[in-house]
């Protein structure tokens, strides 16, 4: 899987996650951290969830790991990497 379809992939849980606040291409098209264009704690934690059930990983809620969910570019390249 490519970086790109990962972050077209990880957008679209965005949407669900945010239950809709922040569209997926709202998402797809910035370099703002996620938590800029809205996105809430609440919303993080189910954005976590969705891509440790997707994705096989885990991701720790560390600094590095809560970091890591708000941005899409990062997290594509982590689970691109793994």
């Amino acid at each position: 899987m490519t970086q790109l379809v990962i972050k077209q992939r990880l957008a679209q849980l965005v949407a669900e996650s945010s239950d809709g606040a922040i569209t997926a291409d709202q998402a797809l098209a910035t370099t703002l951290p996620l938590t800029d264009l809205g996105l809430s704690s609440l919303s993080r934690m189910r954005l976590i969830d969705a891509v440790e059930d997707e994705y096989g990983v885990e991701i720790d809620l560390d600094d590095t790991g809560w970091d890591l969910v708000d941005n899409l570019d990062s997290l594509a390249a982590h689970l691109t990497a793994r």
